[in-house]
């Protein structure tokens, strides 16, 4: 009897022992010889689902779950969430759904089982299908190929398991395939992949790279390896090794400088792994299973300073990201959308992608992101450059981890308006009375107008705008100074008050003073501008001018209604018909210039008058200073009144 009792004993530590290497496939084997033998105990049990479930096999993982929860006591809660994910991975959605109320029953947690209910599950999908247009990419091996990162604006880098000529190919324990390498790949002109390379500097070691994250000046790599160094793998006191997140630098086109992210990031005893870049590249996003008996992953974020330097800041995002189930391979597009993986919330099967955007009370909201990327099978590693919305994503819908391209075709539905928005309220500068009906025009970058709405009766105007990039608002109404204010871009659901004050249009506030704009006027002294100077014999606009000729521009583009007559003026030194000459080009280089600002050229005209007008005594032959002939070169800006 003692023999056998020890016997029993032996084969259990080996199990657990594989267990505990993340050796799946070898302690499925053994957990089954043991039951086999007799031993059903909640631990064999258990152990074996989780091996079964965390190599993606669900169908025996369902069947491990199921006997330990149908013949055993006292199961933990968490089983049942685990028990009702396998099965929904199965797409037995409806025992899934009675599973998970059973989950909440017996967790006292908030009962949100209805998430998992078919018709409703089905109809959050269908919401988001038809979204992408997908395509394959000719990469893609009979070896895994997965965790594409954007590399500058026509690379990826990527991790691949394919052979690289080794003999005998180094297998990972996990799941019994060959270990990763980071290779680089080219984008094709119709966003397919091509010309794969492995990478040749240090990132490589013979055990695992995996899932890199590239800062935008493409100087910074984070990426995902085995805790390796001098050699050797680091393990814990039971010699398991975890997977670190590791960083490197590219100098003159290699990567190199390459470091292990300190603690709070990394340790000995718990994995961190798929690092990803916030929007601003100020925040560090990863996944761990750390102070996680259950074994899932959640995903943590963390502060970012400049030279890959990372804070001891780290935070876990919220039950609305983390669940009992796996979250992971976490990326963050130029808006500020959340991407993410997971089999904790309800999707069509195995590991979903979901995007997640916070509201203004810093919660996040979570969708599916539908069909066409999601599957019945594992779909993770989602990238997608918002300005052409264009990306990939990796999936085994074919049996082996490959890689997809997509093409976004219409945003994503959070189910509320996310796009910011500018709002304010319109004032007369003199009463502060609000004014109704003044015209809001809103231009992008290329002064193409986009939009234009009415102030109300109380002065006030709200209008949307695309994140993340700059607009040109106008402000207009008769009689009054046109006012242009720029806006810089704004995030999603962000927001930016934009009150403004109109004044008279024939009047300017200068220095504090207010002064009238009228025929004749010369606005070098109704502004009080600096001399126009030019150097001598020649007429191009010196840069100490051009800050001056922009006030005048300003006032021009808020006053449709004033022209100018310009004046170029030269000193007496040199012929009288050189003069004129060189006085005619001084005024046509002013106006040009004017006119290069987008001031309409029937609004401005020039004429030069030579020496024909000097201020002082300095005519020909009289002796002056430098300083007395350059008050000569000067300009005037004569005002037009165009009631047209």
């Amino acid at each position: 009897m003692n023999s056998t009792i020890n016997a029993q004993n032996k084969g259990l530590e080996k199990a657990n022992l594989a267990y505990n290497k993340f050796a799946f496939i070898k302690a499925i084997a053994l957990y089954e010889q043991e039951i086999s033998k007799g031993n059903t105990s909640f631990e064999v049990y258990s152990k074996l689902g989780n091996s079964y479930y965390f190599n993606g096999n669900y169908p025996e993982a369902i069947k491990a779950y199921s006997n330990m929860i149908d013949h055993l006591n006292n199961v933990d809660s968490e089983y049942y969430f685990r028990y009702a994910q396998a099965l929904n991975s199965t797409q037995n959605y409806k025992t899934a759904e009675e599973v998970i109320k059973k989950y909440y029953k017996r967790s006292g947690k908030n009962d949100i089982s209805d998430n998992w209910n078919e018709n409703k599950l089905m109809e959050s999908i269908k919401k988001q299908s038809n979204r992408y247009t997908i395509n394959s990419v000719s990469i893609n091996t009979p070896f895994s190929d997965f965790g594409t990162a954007l590399y500058g604006k026509d690379k990826v880098i990527y991790a691949s398991a394919k052979d690289t000529g080794v003999i005998i190919k180094r297998k990972h324990s996990w799941n019994e395939k060959s270990f990763l390498k980071l290779y680089s790949a080219d984008v094709t002109m119709d966003d397919g992949l091509q010309n794969p390379v492995v990478l040749k500097d240090d990132i490589n070691t013979k055990y695992h790279q995996s899932t890199p994250a590239i800062t935008k000046d493409g100087k910074t790599m984070y990426f995902t390896s085995n805790n390796y160094a001098d050699g050797k793998l680091g393990t814990d006191k039971e010699g398991t090794s975890y997977l670190n997140i590791y960083v490197a630098h590219n100098v003159n086109g290699e990567w190199s400088s390459i470091k292990k992210l300190a603690f709070p990031v990394n340790s000995d005893s718990f994995s961190s792994a798929h690092p990803a870049l916030s929007a601003d590249e100020s925040k560090l996003y990863f996944v761990s299973d750390r102070n996680n008996k259950f074994g899932n992953s959640d995903i943590y974020v963390l502060s970012l300073n400049k030279g890959g330097f990372v804070g001891n800041d780290v935070k876990k995002l919220g039950d609305e990201i983390n669940t009992l189930g796996r979250e992971t391979f976490p990326f963050v597009d130029d808006t500020g959308i959340l991407y993410f993986s997971s089999d904790g919330h309800p999707g069509l099967g195995g590991l979903d992608v979901f995007a997640a955007i916070k509201d203004q009370k810093d919660k996040y909201h979570v969708v599916n992101v539908g069909d066409g990327v999601n599957s019945t099978a594992d779909d993770f590693g989602y990238v997608i450059k918002r300005s052409t919305k264009k990306g990939y994503f990796s999936s085994n819908s074919s049996g082996n981890d490959d890689i997809y391209g997509f093409t976004e075709n219409k945003p994503i539905d959070f189910g509320m308006n996310i796009n910011p928005f500018v709002f304010g309220t319109v004032r007369d500068f003199d009463t502060k009375k609000e004014l109704e009906g003044v015209v809001v025009e809103v231009f992008n970058l290329a002064d193409e107008k986009v939009n234009m709405v009415y102030t109300d009766a109380d002065g006030n105007y709200k209008v949307e705008v695309e994140p993340l990039k700059e607009y040109k608002f106008v402000f207009k109404k008769e009689k009054y100074a046109q006012k242009t204010e720029q806006i810089e871009p704004l995030k999603l659901l962000g927001s930016k008050e934009l009150s403004v004050d109109l004044i008279n249009e024939w009047e300017v506030i200068v220095d504090n003073k207010r002064k009238e704009i009228k025929e004749g006027i010369d606005l070098k002294d109704v502004l009080n501008l600096n001399p126009i100077y030019f150097d001598y014999n020649g007429y191009n606009i010196r840069e100490s001018s051009k800050p001056e000729l922009d006030k005048i521009v300003a006032l021009m583009r808020d006053r449709p209604k004033v022209s100018l007559q310009v004046n170029s003026h030269t000193d007496s030194r040199g012929r009288d018909d050189f003069n004129m000459k060189l006085s005619n080009n001084r005024a046509k280089a002013t106006v040009n210039y004017i006119i290069a600002q987008g001031i309409n050229t029937n609004r401005i005209t020039g004429k030069g008058y030579g020496e024909s007008r000097l201020i002082n005594k300095c005519s020909n032959g009289v002796s002056c200073m430098e300083a007395e002939h350059q008050l000569n070169r000067r300009s005037e800006f004569i005002v037009i009144v165009n009631e047209q």
